[in-house]
């Protein structure tokens, strides 16, 4: 692959962002976000790595009636109704880490439905991994004391090449591999952009449900090209035929991520061409 014509956006790997997600099988209330907030006021570490911190809320809509003595029955009748008033409510925060050039290298979202971790400075798994994981594990392990308990964990990434000599079957043909399972045959005949999008089961850790959802299109941005695959791995806390309930502990994390990168290198590894795979420093063949 010409590396002057097709280039990986992160010079010697293609990833954009990658996040990590835990979501939980009930929304978190006042007092698990308290708890939540807690970890991150009493954890220096997270502070340090992660100091602008800025409280979520959502703002709900309460409608009010107010009542009157009975007139004509039991039942008191409302006779004013009082315009509607706007409620806020607390509903969790978000921890940033910005670079001296002004952009955020890292955030991390607590809400009631989930916990997430985003990495925009992407090096390798094992760091950048090691990283999020010593960020999440004090707040999932408060959660989980909290009584929360975990419906699934994901895995995203986004890679991305810049196409400086736009889009063609050729440049298709040179970055994919044609024989790839996760796309058609026609993209590669394709003279301007296209996007494919997929998903299917498959079995995790332990016989657990398993989503692989993959994304792959060429598009413009800002008058430049891109070719951009994203994909989202999740696995859940249920078996693959959904008849069984299959508890994730704290100890359960570590080996669902690993289990949930396999999924995304096997996707990576079959659908670039070799000459991508070497630009991006990935072993031909899967390795």
């Amino acid at each position: 692959m010409n590396k002057t014509r097709i280039q990986p956006v992160g010079g010697t790997h293609a990833i954009e962002i990658m996040a990590i997600g835990i979501e939980w099988v009930s929304p978190l209330d006042e007092a698990q976000l308290a708890a939540l907030q807690k970890v991150y006021d009493e954890t220096s570490q997270i502070k340090e790595f992660l100091p602008q911190h800025s409280p979520v809320q959502v703002f709900t809509i309460q409608h009010a009636a107010q009542f009157g003595p009975s007139v004509g029955g039991p039942q008191p009748q409302p006779q004013v109704v009082l315009p509607p008033q706007f409620v806020s409510q607390a509903a969790g925060f978000d921890l940033r880490r910005m670079e001296p050039s002004g952009t955020t290298s890292w955030v991390t979202s607590i809400r009631p439905e989930f916990l997430s971790c985003n990495c925009s400075v992407y090096d390798r798994w094992k760091n950048v991994s090691l990283k999020a994981l010593s960020i999440l594990r004090p707040f999932v392990n408060a959660a989980l004391s909290a009584g929360a308990q975990i419906s699934a964990i994901g895995l995203q990434y986004q890679d991305a090449f810049r196409l400086l000599d736009g889009v063609s079957p050729e440049v298709s043909k040179e970055l994919f591999r044609q024989d790839c399972a996760w796309l058609p045959g026609h993209v590669f005949d394709e003279p301007s952009f296209w996007h494919c999008h997929q998903g299917w089961f498959s079995k995790g850790p332990d016989g657990r449900r398993l989503l692989n959802n993959v994304t792959t299109d060429i598009s413009n941005i800002n008058d430049i090209c891109f070719a951009r695959i994203g994909g989202q791995h999740r696995i859940f806390s249920t078996s693959f035929d959904t008849t069984t309930t299959l508890k994730i502990n704290a100890s359960d994390i570590d080996r669902i991520l690993e289990c949930l990168h396999d999924e995304n290198k096997k996707v990576i590894n079959g659908m670039l061409s070799d000459g991508a795979l070497e630009a991006i420093g990935c072993s031909v063949g899967g390795a």
